[in-house]
């Protein structure tokens, strides 16, 4: 009976990378909610006036897909 606690608390228990990516997801929302004034960003072929959390989003995006594709991934040793 103890061995079915003892793993259900463990199962229940935030990880230290739980926790680091709740930290990263507040912290990217707050900027994305305190940067809302439009930017311009300058394309090859054109110059559209955005708003900052969109240039944030798709950053975020295009460094998650680079990283996917590059083959970056934590080693479990």
């Amino acid at each position: 009976m103890s061995d079915k606690k003892n793993s259900a608390e463990a199962g229940r228990r935030l990880s230290l990378r739980q926790v680091g990516w709740a930290v990263v997801l507040v912290i990217a929302s707050l900027f994305i909610v305190l940067n809302n004034d439009r930017t311009e960003i300058n394309l090859v072929a054109a110059s559209p006036e955005w708003p900052m959390w969109v240039l944030v989003v798709a950053s975020m995006i295009i460094g998650f897909v680079l990283a996917k594709l590059t083959g970056w991934r934590r080693r479990d040793d």
